[in-house]
């Protein structure tokens, strides 16, 4: 005798469980396989940052900074750099990762490839000359501009061309691509009649500057039409007695312009990288500055390049919840998770809803199915014309009230059941009375 194909509808209740977990759990790791296609790429294991040169405002900022990143453990490294100019280069060429660049560097198709995360401090534009030029404006001579390559030297060239100085113009005017410390040492050996220097206020030479008797930092009597006319410009004055309380260095106030340093990145950079920097930055700038007050930098005001949508989201929200919890690895690997997590949940929703009217359709449907069972064999009974065919209809009976006692459901389905049976003995009862009457007669 063939053996017949257990069906569906015939397993055990473990067996249904399992099967409805069992396409649950499929259809849970098919959607994780292709949301994990979605989500960001691990951290990297090293982060280029291109600073300036060794010794100058932006590779002390930019120590300070991977020192900071550290504590998340991710590295740093920093690349020495001419400046600006050259960190635009090479972040474009994907030399490095982020850069350190000034305000008014950038061209218009730089600015349209790249993103800002932040700016993270003022930029200070000083012109200083030998005391015997007074304090107009520069009108030629040898003039320090900052090296090739630096943000520095791009920037002197095009406010001095504003005002008419070029190389050569007026006659005798030569242009020195030397800065900082270097511009300071020629400035007071004479070798030099004027130097425009951009820089941060606490430098160590900047005080030697104002406090040099034989030198001069010119106030800019024009700094209100420089930041009509260059956005990114902005008015700043030093106090009297800033750099020096008890010898008053400054003696007066002076009014100069300011650009912004900010940190710059491309559109392909990690997203992760964006809160980690702008955290590591505000650990190292919170407390304000000479310039800055507490809190002001860093700052999504001031940058050229467009804000990253995730630097925007921060300075707007603050940190995400992970990141103002968790340290920042966990955090990602936590962001990545909550990635993960809600298309799966949206995915798993409906399934999980209809989890319980599928079960209680397959449980009712093992009752149930018998009522068509016992309608069939209410249709032999009608059709049955003796004793000898009522005697088959009640073996037939007999065998689906074993198989209906058999039948397994949860109590809560207990009175569904119950009332199978009752069906079954009346039908049964039907059939034993019919056969009575048959065998009287």
């Amino acid at each position: 005798m063939a053996r017949s194909r257990l069906r569906f509808r015939d397993l055990p209740l473990p067996g249904v469980a399992a099967r409805i977990s069992g396409a649950t759990l499929l259809i849970f790791a098919v959607a994780a396989l292709v949301t994990w296609n979605f989500l960001p790429p691990p951290l990297p294991r090293v982060v280029r940052l291109g600073t300036g040169p060794e010794g100058a405002h932006y590779a002390r900022f930019g120590e300070a900074l991977r020192a900071e990143v550290a504590e998340h453990g991710i590295r740093l490294d920093t690349v020495p750099t001419a400046g600006s100019t050259e960190n635009i280069r090479l972040l474009l060429e994907g030399e490095i990762d982020v850069a350190l660049v000034q305000s008014g560097a950038l061209t218009d198709a730089q600015t349209a490839a790249l993103e800002s995360v932040a700016a993270v401090y003022l930029e200070l534009v000083l012109v200083v000359a030998q005391a015997s030029w007074g304090y107009g404006h520069i009108e030629g001579g040898r003039i320090a501009i900052g090296p090739a390559g630096s943000g520095s030297n791009l920037l002197a060239r095009e406010l001095l061309a504003d005002q008419g100085v070029q190389e050569g113009v007026p006659p005798g005017t030569e242009f020195v691509e030397i800065g900082d410390e270097e511009a300071v040492a020629a400035l007071q050996a004479g070798e030099l009649d004027s130097a425009v220097f951009l820089t941060a206020i606490d430098v160590p030479w900047v005080r030697v500057v104002f406090s040099d008797p034989d030198l001069v930092v010119s106030p800019f009597f024009l700094a209100e039409a420089f930041t009509r006319h260059y956005r990114y410009l902005r008015k700043v004055v030093i106090p009297a007695g800033l750099l020096d309380l008890r010898t008053e260095i400054p003696p007066e106030d002076v009014q100069v312009i300011a650009t912004t340093a900010s940190l710059v990145i491309r559109p392909d950079t990690h997203r992760a990288l964006i809160p980690l920097l702008i955290e590591s930055a505000r650990e190292q700038l919170f407390q304000g500055g000479l310039l800055a007050a507490p809190g002001e930098f860093p700052s999504a005001h001031g940058v050229e390049a467009p804000l990253a949508d995730e630097a925007r989201q921060y300075f707007e929200r603050g940190p995400s919840f992970f990141y103002r919890w968790l340290p920042f690895r966990y955090a990602f690997a936590a962001t990545r998770l909550t990635i993960l997590l809600i298309p799966l949940v949206t995915l798993l929703y409906p399934v999980f809803k209809s989890a319980g009217p599928a079960y209680r359709w397959l449980i009712q449907r093992r009752v149930y199915r018998w009522y068509r069972v016992l309608r069939k064999v209410e249709r032999e009974i009608d059709a049955s014309d003796g004793s000898e065919s009522l005697a088959q209809v009640h073996k037939e009976l007999d065998r689906v009230g074993e198989e209906i006692r058999s039948t397994q459901v949860p109590a809560r389905y207990g009175a569904s059941l119950f009332a199978l049976r009752a069906h079954h003995r009346l039908l049964l009862d039907r059939l034993e009375g019919l056969e009575k009457q048959t065998r009287g007669s």
